[in-house]
């Protein structure tokens, strides 16, 4: 059963709307007259005669509408051109993927400003560079964070095979760790099927025919280490091979080395896996020699085999071939990627190249862009194509796209001239996507609205429709906008630059396109109104190819149309228009989707208990299996797709042996003393860097902090996280040490040191006496070339020390975060026993800025679920104003989200920080369908049977749900098919939640309010104001009575209708009036 609008608004108001109609004249507001006057007319009137602000306004602008188009579209581009002109066009970035202002952030940001200018700090004379570092920004080190920790010489284990030497052609060649591990050579991974091993005879044949053609590219071009005039041999399982079959010069052919191989590989294998074997249980950071069956697997490199070699495993799954690359020109060699050999012909093994610094899937990452934004203007095709087939008039079509189109570069100008913001990640650009996904579903809405608005008014002027249709469709678009932009701006709590700014743009765009829908689409809707109205056309409208016929000839009635006063809010009896008009309310009212509509809920009425029951099933089940959604297993954070070559690359490298023993070592860390954590630069701009920040409480001079910084190191040390390498000590058990030696030498001949004798006053150790401390300590630093001790001006400034912990950044999330936990519960217990000057010393590490990154994401994206969450159903309220609908939108959105992450956990997913934000922000994308269904449901005022508002919901908000829901999922699904791995997830989280949201509105809410939804959805809110605004009276009422008491002469407390008057009545009367409510 439909309502019509103005049916609507003659209903009398029931008693809740009475109560509050009567209360608001009681309490005496100031607009209580105007109120009153508001209520009585659209109590007696309909919603054609509607006034206030927006209904003017929407007048004011039907009357004009061209004006109104074109000055809002020039204004548009003018603003979009002024930010291209003064901020330029985006510069894309690929950094900011690190926290910053965290604790931890701040304690590396600190750390590594002080190792980048260790070598200057340390000199005697170093005054003018202190000043430079406390005063001036460093360059930021964010952009090669992921390069520090790959790079760090304290935190990789040296290779631990020695050097070999080779006569190759005359040629002296040396393959040792230093000349075979330069993370800018060319590196192919090679992955061996399923049953076979890298040793076998047909996979040496195929890796070596590969490596020979891609030295000869490297050859053709200049770009490997030669000798001899050809390229030096790559490093590899090949490399091994030729060495035991003793073919020291490479003349073999691939064919003769594989047959010469067969006869020794049974052999060789099983030397090979005791000496894996024997490594595994020896390696340390600090191994020089190798292990004695690995010296007699002659040329053995930890590279060659993967992980799971030894004895219990003796076939090779994965292993690598490193060129001897020139130069560090690595973008010469991405050049030529495409003609590498990655044994394609092969059926045993399959290759993946890149850098050993992968830096080709960085470069990669930076130009897939190109072709991402490609697949932009598919998703805006079939948005095109989705908003012509449910607005049939390519005028809207244009115009909608319009506002699509100019929403991003004005979101640009506020982002970039308003906000100040320079910085413009990759991420930036999913927003082309959510643009066209979530913009076009503004225009479902205002084209909707106002097709009700002229079915429910047949015989009204564009102008009178305008004023009802601009502020119910401005109003129900404000809705879906403010949850969805909430939910992205909520992003902005994030303390990693990308995706703050990222929200922050994308919540931007939302706004900007529900004022451009709100600028451009609605003077075309008057406009598109008009033309039907008068009979014409102009591609307004595909069911319409030129003029209607008319009885009568058009041109003359149009003329006596022309020969009537002017009136905007009087209908105008023209025969051609009321044909026009009827004909496009006959199409509408028979259109296929409201058939559609009409007949699924036909359908849907009668099953309508056993839909409610698998709802509520389906949300328990749901919930069950979305619990089961784990953290990652490690804390890496990965661009690409793992199908892409470089990420393969990347991910096979992580099975070979080297990765494996390189992890299980830790990695280093630093205590310092002397430096406060900070972070002084733009936290939103990666490229803004720090001031070296100094504690200035910061004095180990005493004689209870020498004591202290003695000890605290040896217990340090002493814990099981904490080790060290062979030979290394504290710096002040180190000078300790050196004060006990000094003690008994006297004599500079015969092997005293100056500093003892002129700066140390004699000091057999520590504690030492406070005048001397300062002076000495700085000067034997400096004498033994130590950098772990810092002075100023004389003065000791700064105090550190390294240690190597156990776990490394790409360990799991939960082994990171309690291993930090663990020290930090550590290092509290020794803040409370410190001195006053030793009281601020930390550790850090740049493992841990991975863990804290990801934790700050993961809790930043609670958070602003919650908020979205929140804001949702406060959103939900305001619009329905009714409790029981919000517990309904509460539920469906339950669902949503349980079923989505149901689905994710199917798929394999962990909750990684990107999924943590995608949760974050569709949760606001997730609302959006049930608000307009509950705000429809909400629509028809006093007591409605639940059916009929159901139906009534379906029937009007069903179309632009369905048309939004294609349109978001189209663009969900050309995401799909991008390269950046966030774009393809985002996009599987958005089609999903899409998917679930479009079955949860039409099936969980619409059973939910077809079975148990109330009649009167207002009542229950109205009893609640109705209650309240009746104790305000009260107890204005006792005030009355008290002020009136103290001084009967004064009316200054009683000068407010409502205490007047309850200062008269009698208490029954209040309770008469309560129960009328």
């Amino acid at each position: 059963m439909e309502v019509s609008i103005d049916d609507q608004e003659a209903i009398p108001m029931d008693n809740s709307e009475k109560s509050i109609h009567h209360c608001a004249e009681e309490v005496g507001d100031s607009n209580q007259n105007e109120v009153i006057a508001s209520n009585q007319q659209e109590a007696e009137g309909s919603h054609t005669n509607r006034n206030g602000i927006i209904a003017n306004q929407a007048r004011f602008i039907s009357r004009n509408p061209w004006i109104h188009l074109v000055v809002s579209f020039i204004a548009s581009l003018a603003i979009s051109a002024l930010g291209y002109i003064l901020a330029g066009l985006p510069r894309l970035d690929n950094t900011g993927w690190l926290s910053r202002g965290t604790l931890i952030a701040d304690r590396t940001t600190q750390m590594h400003i002080l190792r980048n200018n260790l070598e200057n700090l340390k000199q005697s004379r170093n005054e003018k560079y202190w000043k430079t570092l406390t005063e001036t920004p460093q360059d930021n080190l964010l952009p090669n964070a992921r390069r520090l920790v790959e790079n760090d010489s304290t935190s990789k284990p040296r290779n631990p095979d020695r050097r070999y030497l080779q006569s190759w052609d005359g040629c002296q060649v040396y393959y040792e760790p230093r000349t075979v591990d330069r993370n800018y050579y060319l590196t192919s991974m090679w992955k061996v099927e399923d049953g076979m091993s890298a040793l076998d005879k047909a996979v040496v044949k195929d890796i070596c025919r590969a490596e020979e053609n891609t030295l000869y590219v490297l050859n053709r071009k200049n770009l490997c280490q030669k000798c001899g005039g050809q390229c030096l041999p790559p490093l590899s399982i090949v490399f091994y091979a030729r060495i035991h079959v003793e073919d020291y010069n490479f003349k073999l052919s691939c064919e003769d080395l594989a047959d010469r191989w067969e006869s020794k590989s049974l052999n060789v294998t099983s030397e090979l896996s005791k000496c894996v074997d024997e490594l595994k249980e020896m390696y340390s950071p600090e191994l020089i020699e190798m292990p004695r069956r690995c010296q007699e697997a002659f040329f053995f490199w930890p590279t060659l085999v993967d992980g799971d070699f030894g004895a219990g495993q003796t076939s090779v799954s994965y292993t690598s071939s490193t060129f001897l690359t020139n130069g560090r020109n690595t973008n010469a060699l991405y050049k030529l990627v495409d003609e590498y050999d990655r044994a394609e012909d092969s059926e045993v093994v399959q290759g993946a190249y890149d850098t050993k610094w992968n830096t080709f899937a960085d470069t990669f990452a930076e130009t897939a862009l190109n072709s991402d934004t490609i697949l932009a203007a598919g998703s805006a095709l079939i948005t095109a194509i989705a908003i012509l087939v449910h607005t049939r008039s390519i005028w809207i079509t244009v115009i909608g796209l319009f506002q699509i189109c100019l929403s991003f570069p004005l979101a640009y100008f506020m982002y970039t001239i308003a906000f100040g913001l320079q910085y413009f990640p990759l991420l930036n650009f999913i927003g082309i996507y959510v643009l066209f996904a979530l913009g076009a579903d503004d225009i479902f809405v205002a084209m909707d609205k106002w097709k009700n608005g002229r079915l429910d008014n047949p015989n009204a002027s564009t102008e009178d429709v305008a004023a009802v249709t601009l502020p119910d469709a401005a109003g129900a678009m404000l809705l879906t906008t403010a949850t969805t932009a909430v939910a992205f701006f909520g992003t902005a709590l994030c303390q990693v630059a990308a995706l703050r700014v990222f929200g922050i743009f994308c919540g931007l765009l939302v706004v900007f396109d529900y004022l451009m829908c709100i600028l451009l689409v609605f003077p075309a809707l008057c406009i598109y109104d008009k033309w039907l109205s008068r009979g014409n056309n102009f591609c307004c409208s595909c069911h319409i190819c030129k003029k209607r016929p008319r009885e009568n000839d058009v041109a003359t009635e149009n003329n006596n149309a022309a020969s009537l006063p002017h009136a905007t809010s009087e209908f105008v009896n023209d025969e051609a228009r009321n044909t026009a008009t009827e004909e496009l309310i006959d199409m509408e009212k028979n259109s296929f989707i409201r058939r559609v509509m009409s007949g699924f809920y036909f359908y849907f009425h009668k099953i309508r208990w056993i839909v409610f029951v698998l709802s509520i099933a389906a949300i328990i089940v749901s919930s069950i299996f979305a619990a089961r959604l784990e953290l990652p297993k490690d804390s890496e954070v990965r661009l690409l797709n793992e199908n892409v070559e470089f990420e393969k690359n990347y991910n096979w490298k992580q099975n070979l042996l080297e990765t494996v023993l390189r992890k299980s070592v830790g990695s280093a860390a630093m205590v310092i003393f002397g430096i406060t954590p900070a972070d002084t630069g733009d936290h939103n701009n990666p490229l803004s860097g720090s001031r070296l920040v100094l504690d200035e409480t910061f004095n180990p001079s005493t004689q209870e902090s020498q004591t202290y910084m003695l000890d605290f190191c040896k217990r340090f040390m002493e814990q099981d996280f904490a080790s060290t390498e062979n030979g290394y000590e504290c710096p002040m058990v180190a000078f300790n040490e050196w004060l006990g030696e000094m003690t008994n030498i006297t004599d500079n001949s015969t092997g005293g040191s100056y500093v003892y004798q002129n700066y140390c006053g004699s000091a057999d150790g520590l504690p030492m006496p406070e005048d001397d401390f300062h002076l000495c300590l700085s000067e034997w630093a400096n004498e033994q070339g130590i950098s772990t001790v810092l002075q100023r001006n004389e003065i000791v400034q700064v105090i550190y020390f390294y240690y190597r912990a156990r776990v490394r950044f790409d360990r799991p999330f939960n082994e990171l975060k309690n291993e930090w936990n663990l020290i930090e519960d550590w290092m509290e217990a020794e803040r409370t026993r410190a001195p006053s000057g030793t009281k601020n010393g930390y550790q850090t590490s740049i493992d841990y800025w991975w863990f804290d990154t990801n934790d700050t994401i993961q809790r930043s994206a609670y958070v602003s679920a919650g908020i979205a969450l929140a804001f949702a159903s406060l959103v939900v309220l305001i619009s329905s104003r009714s409790i029981i609908l919000v517990l309904f939108s509460l539920l469906t959105i339950g669902y949503v989200l349980t079923s989505t992450t149901a689905m994710l956990v199917a798929s394999g997913w962990t909750l990684g920080f990107l999924e943590s934000i995608c949760f974050a922000i569709l949760i606001g994308v997730s609302c959006d369908f049930v608000i307009h269904f509950g705000h429809a449901y909400a629509h028809l005022p006093g007591d409605v049977s639940r059916h009929e508002r159901t139906q009534y919901a379906l029937v009007r908000m069903g179309p632009s749900i369905l048309a939004a829901a294609f349109t978001t999922i189209s663009a969900a699904l050309i995401m799909v098919f991008t390269v950046i791995a966030f774009f393809q997830q985002f996009a599987k989280i958005l089609l999903f939640t899409i998917l679930q949201a479009t079955v949860g509105s039409f099936f969980v809410y619409t059973a939910l309010s077809d079975c148990i939804g109330p009649s009167n959805p207002t009542y229950l809110v109205y009893k609640i104001f109705g209650k309240c605004s009746r104790c305000a009276c009260k107890i204005m009422s006792k005030c009355c009575k008290r002020k009136a008491d103290e001084n009967k002469a004064k009316e200054s407390g009683c000068r407010s209708k409502c205490c007047k008057r309850k200062a008269n009545e009698e208490k029954g009367d209040g309770e008469n009036m309560l129960a009328s409510d």
